[in-house]
């Protein structure tokens, strides 16, 4: 790890796993450390920046023809995730441990999920330049999971809307297993690539304080510089 800069974290899981819950407990233990950190809601000024930087990846897949231009819902996912390495390049200035709740263990799995198996895939010299860019800023992967049952019952339970949420469990497990499969996959690529470090932690039977607690046990030697 950098002495000089932030550690920069994500944490990846499923639908229900608790990331969301997870990165507030943290940031409320520890207010030093920046969380709450994605792909929504990032500034304008950074998306339109983004944007103007992958005209050129755009133009040349509509370039292709009709079957290797980018749909409208890869194009935006591409743009938040450059505009959310900017955002996490000045933040890293200012903060010790900088926690992504999606980012691009997420992006890139997000595209893999819902495009690839419809055949479609995001130009490759994009994908390589990407993972390449984040193998540089990435430090820890934390993946945070529970067990299909829980997941389909958060998912269900939970006030925050979902698109499986009134489908049957099966769905729900495939639909998990699909973006474990994905996450693998990137996780896998990002640490050949660099220098990540994956921790694991299962929220099944935890207390989101609890679950709080021993994530910070496992961030606290990434911390001091470890």
């Amino acid at each position: 790890m950098s002495q000089g800069r932030a550690v920069i974290v994500e944490l990846v899981g499923p639908a229900g796993a608790g990331k969301s819950t997870l990165a507030q407990g943290v940031s409320t233990a520890d207010p030093t450390i920046r969380a709450g950190l994605s792909l929504w809601g990032l500034p304008r000024p950074r998306l339109f920046e983004s944007a103007l930087a992958l005209l050129p990846t755009i133009i040349g897949a509509a370039l292709g023809g009709r079957r290797s231009r980018l749909k409208w819902g890869e194009m935006t996912q591409m743009v938040r995730l450059g505009a959310l390495r900017r955002v996490v390049h000045r933040e890293a200035k200012n903060h010790r441990i900088i926690i992504l709740d999606e980012g691009p263990v997420f992006a890139l799995s997000w595209l893999e999920v819902f495009f690839a198996r419809n055949g479609d895939r995001v130009p490759a010299a994009w994908r390589r330049r990407v993972i390449a860019d984040w193998a540089l800023l990435l430090d820890v992967v934390v993946f945070i999971d529970a067990s299909d049952v829980t997941l389909a019952e958060r998912i269900r339970t939970r006030e925050k809307d979902h698109m499986m949420k009134d489908l049957p469990d099966e769905e729900i497990y495939g639909f998990s297993a699909g973006f474990r499969k994905a996450f693998d996959r990137v996780i896998a690529e990002l640490t050949k690539a660099g220098h990540l470090v994956v921790d694991a932690l299962s929220t099944d039977r935890s207390a989101p304080q609890q679950s709080a607690a021993r994530l910070m046990a496992a961030l606290k030697p990434r911390r001091n510089g470890h």
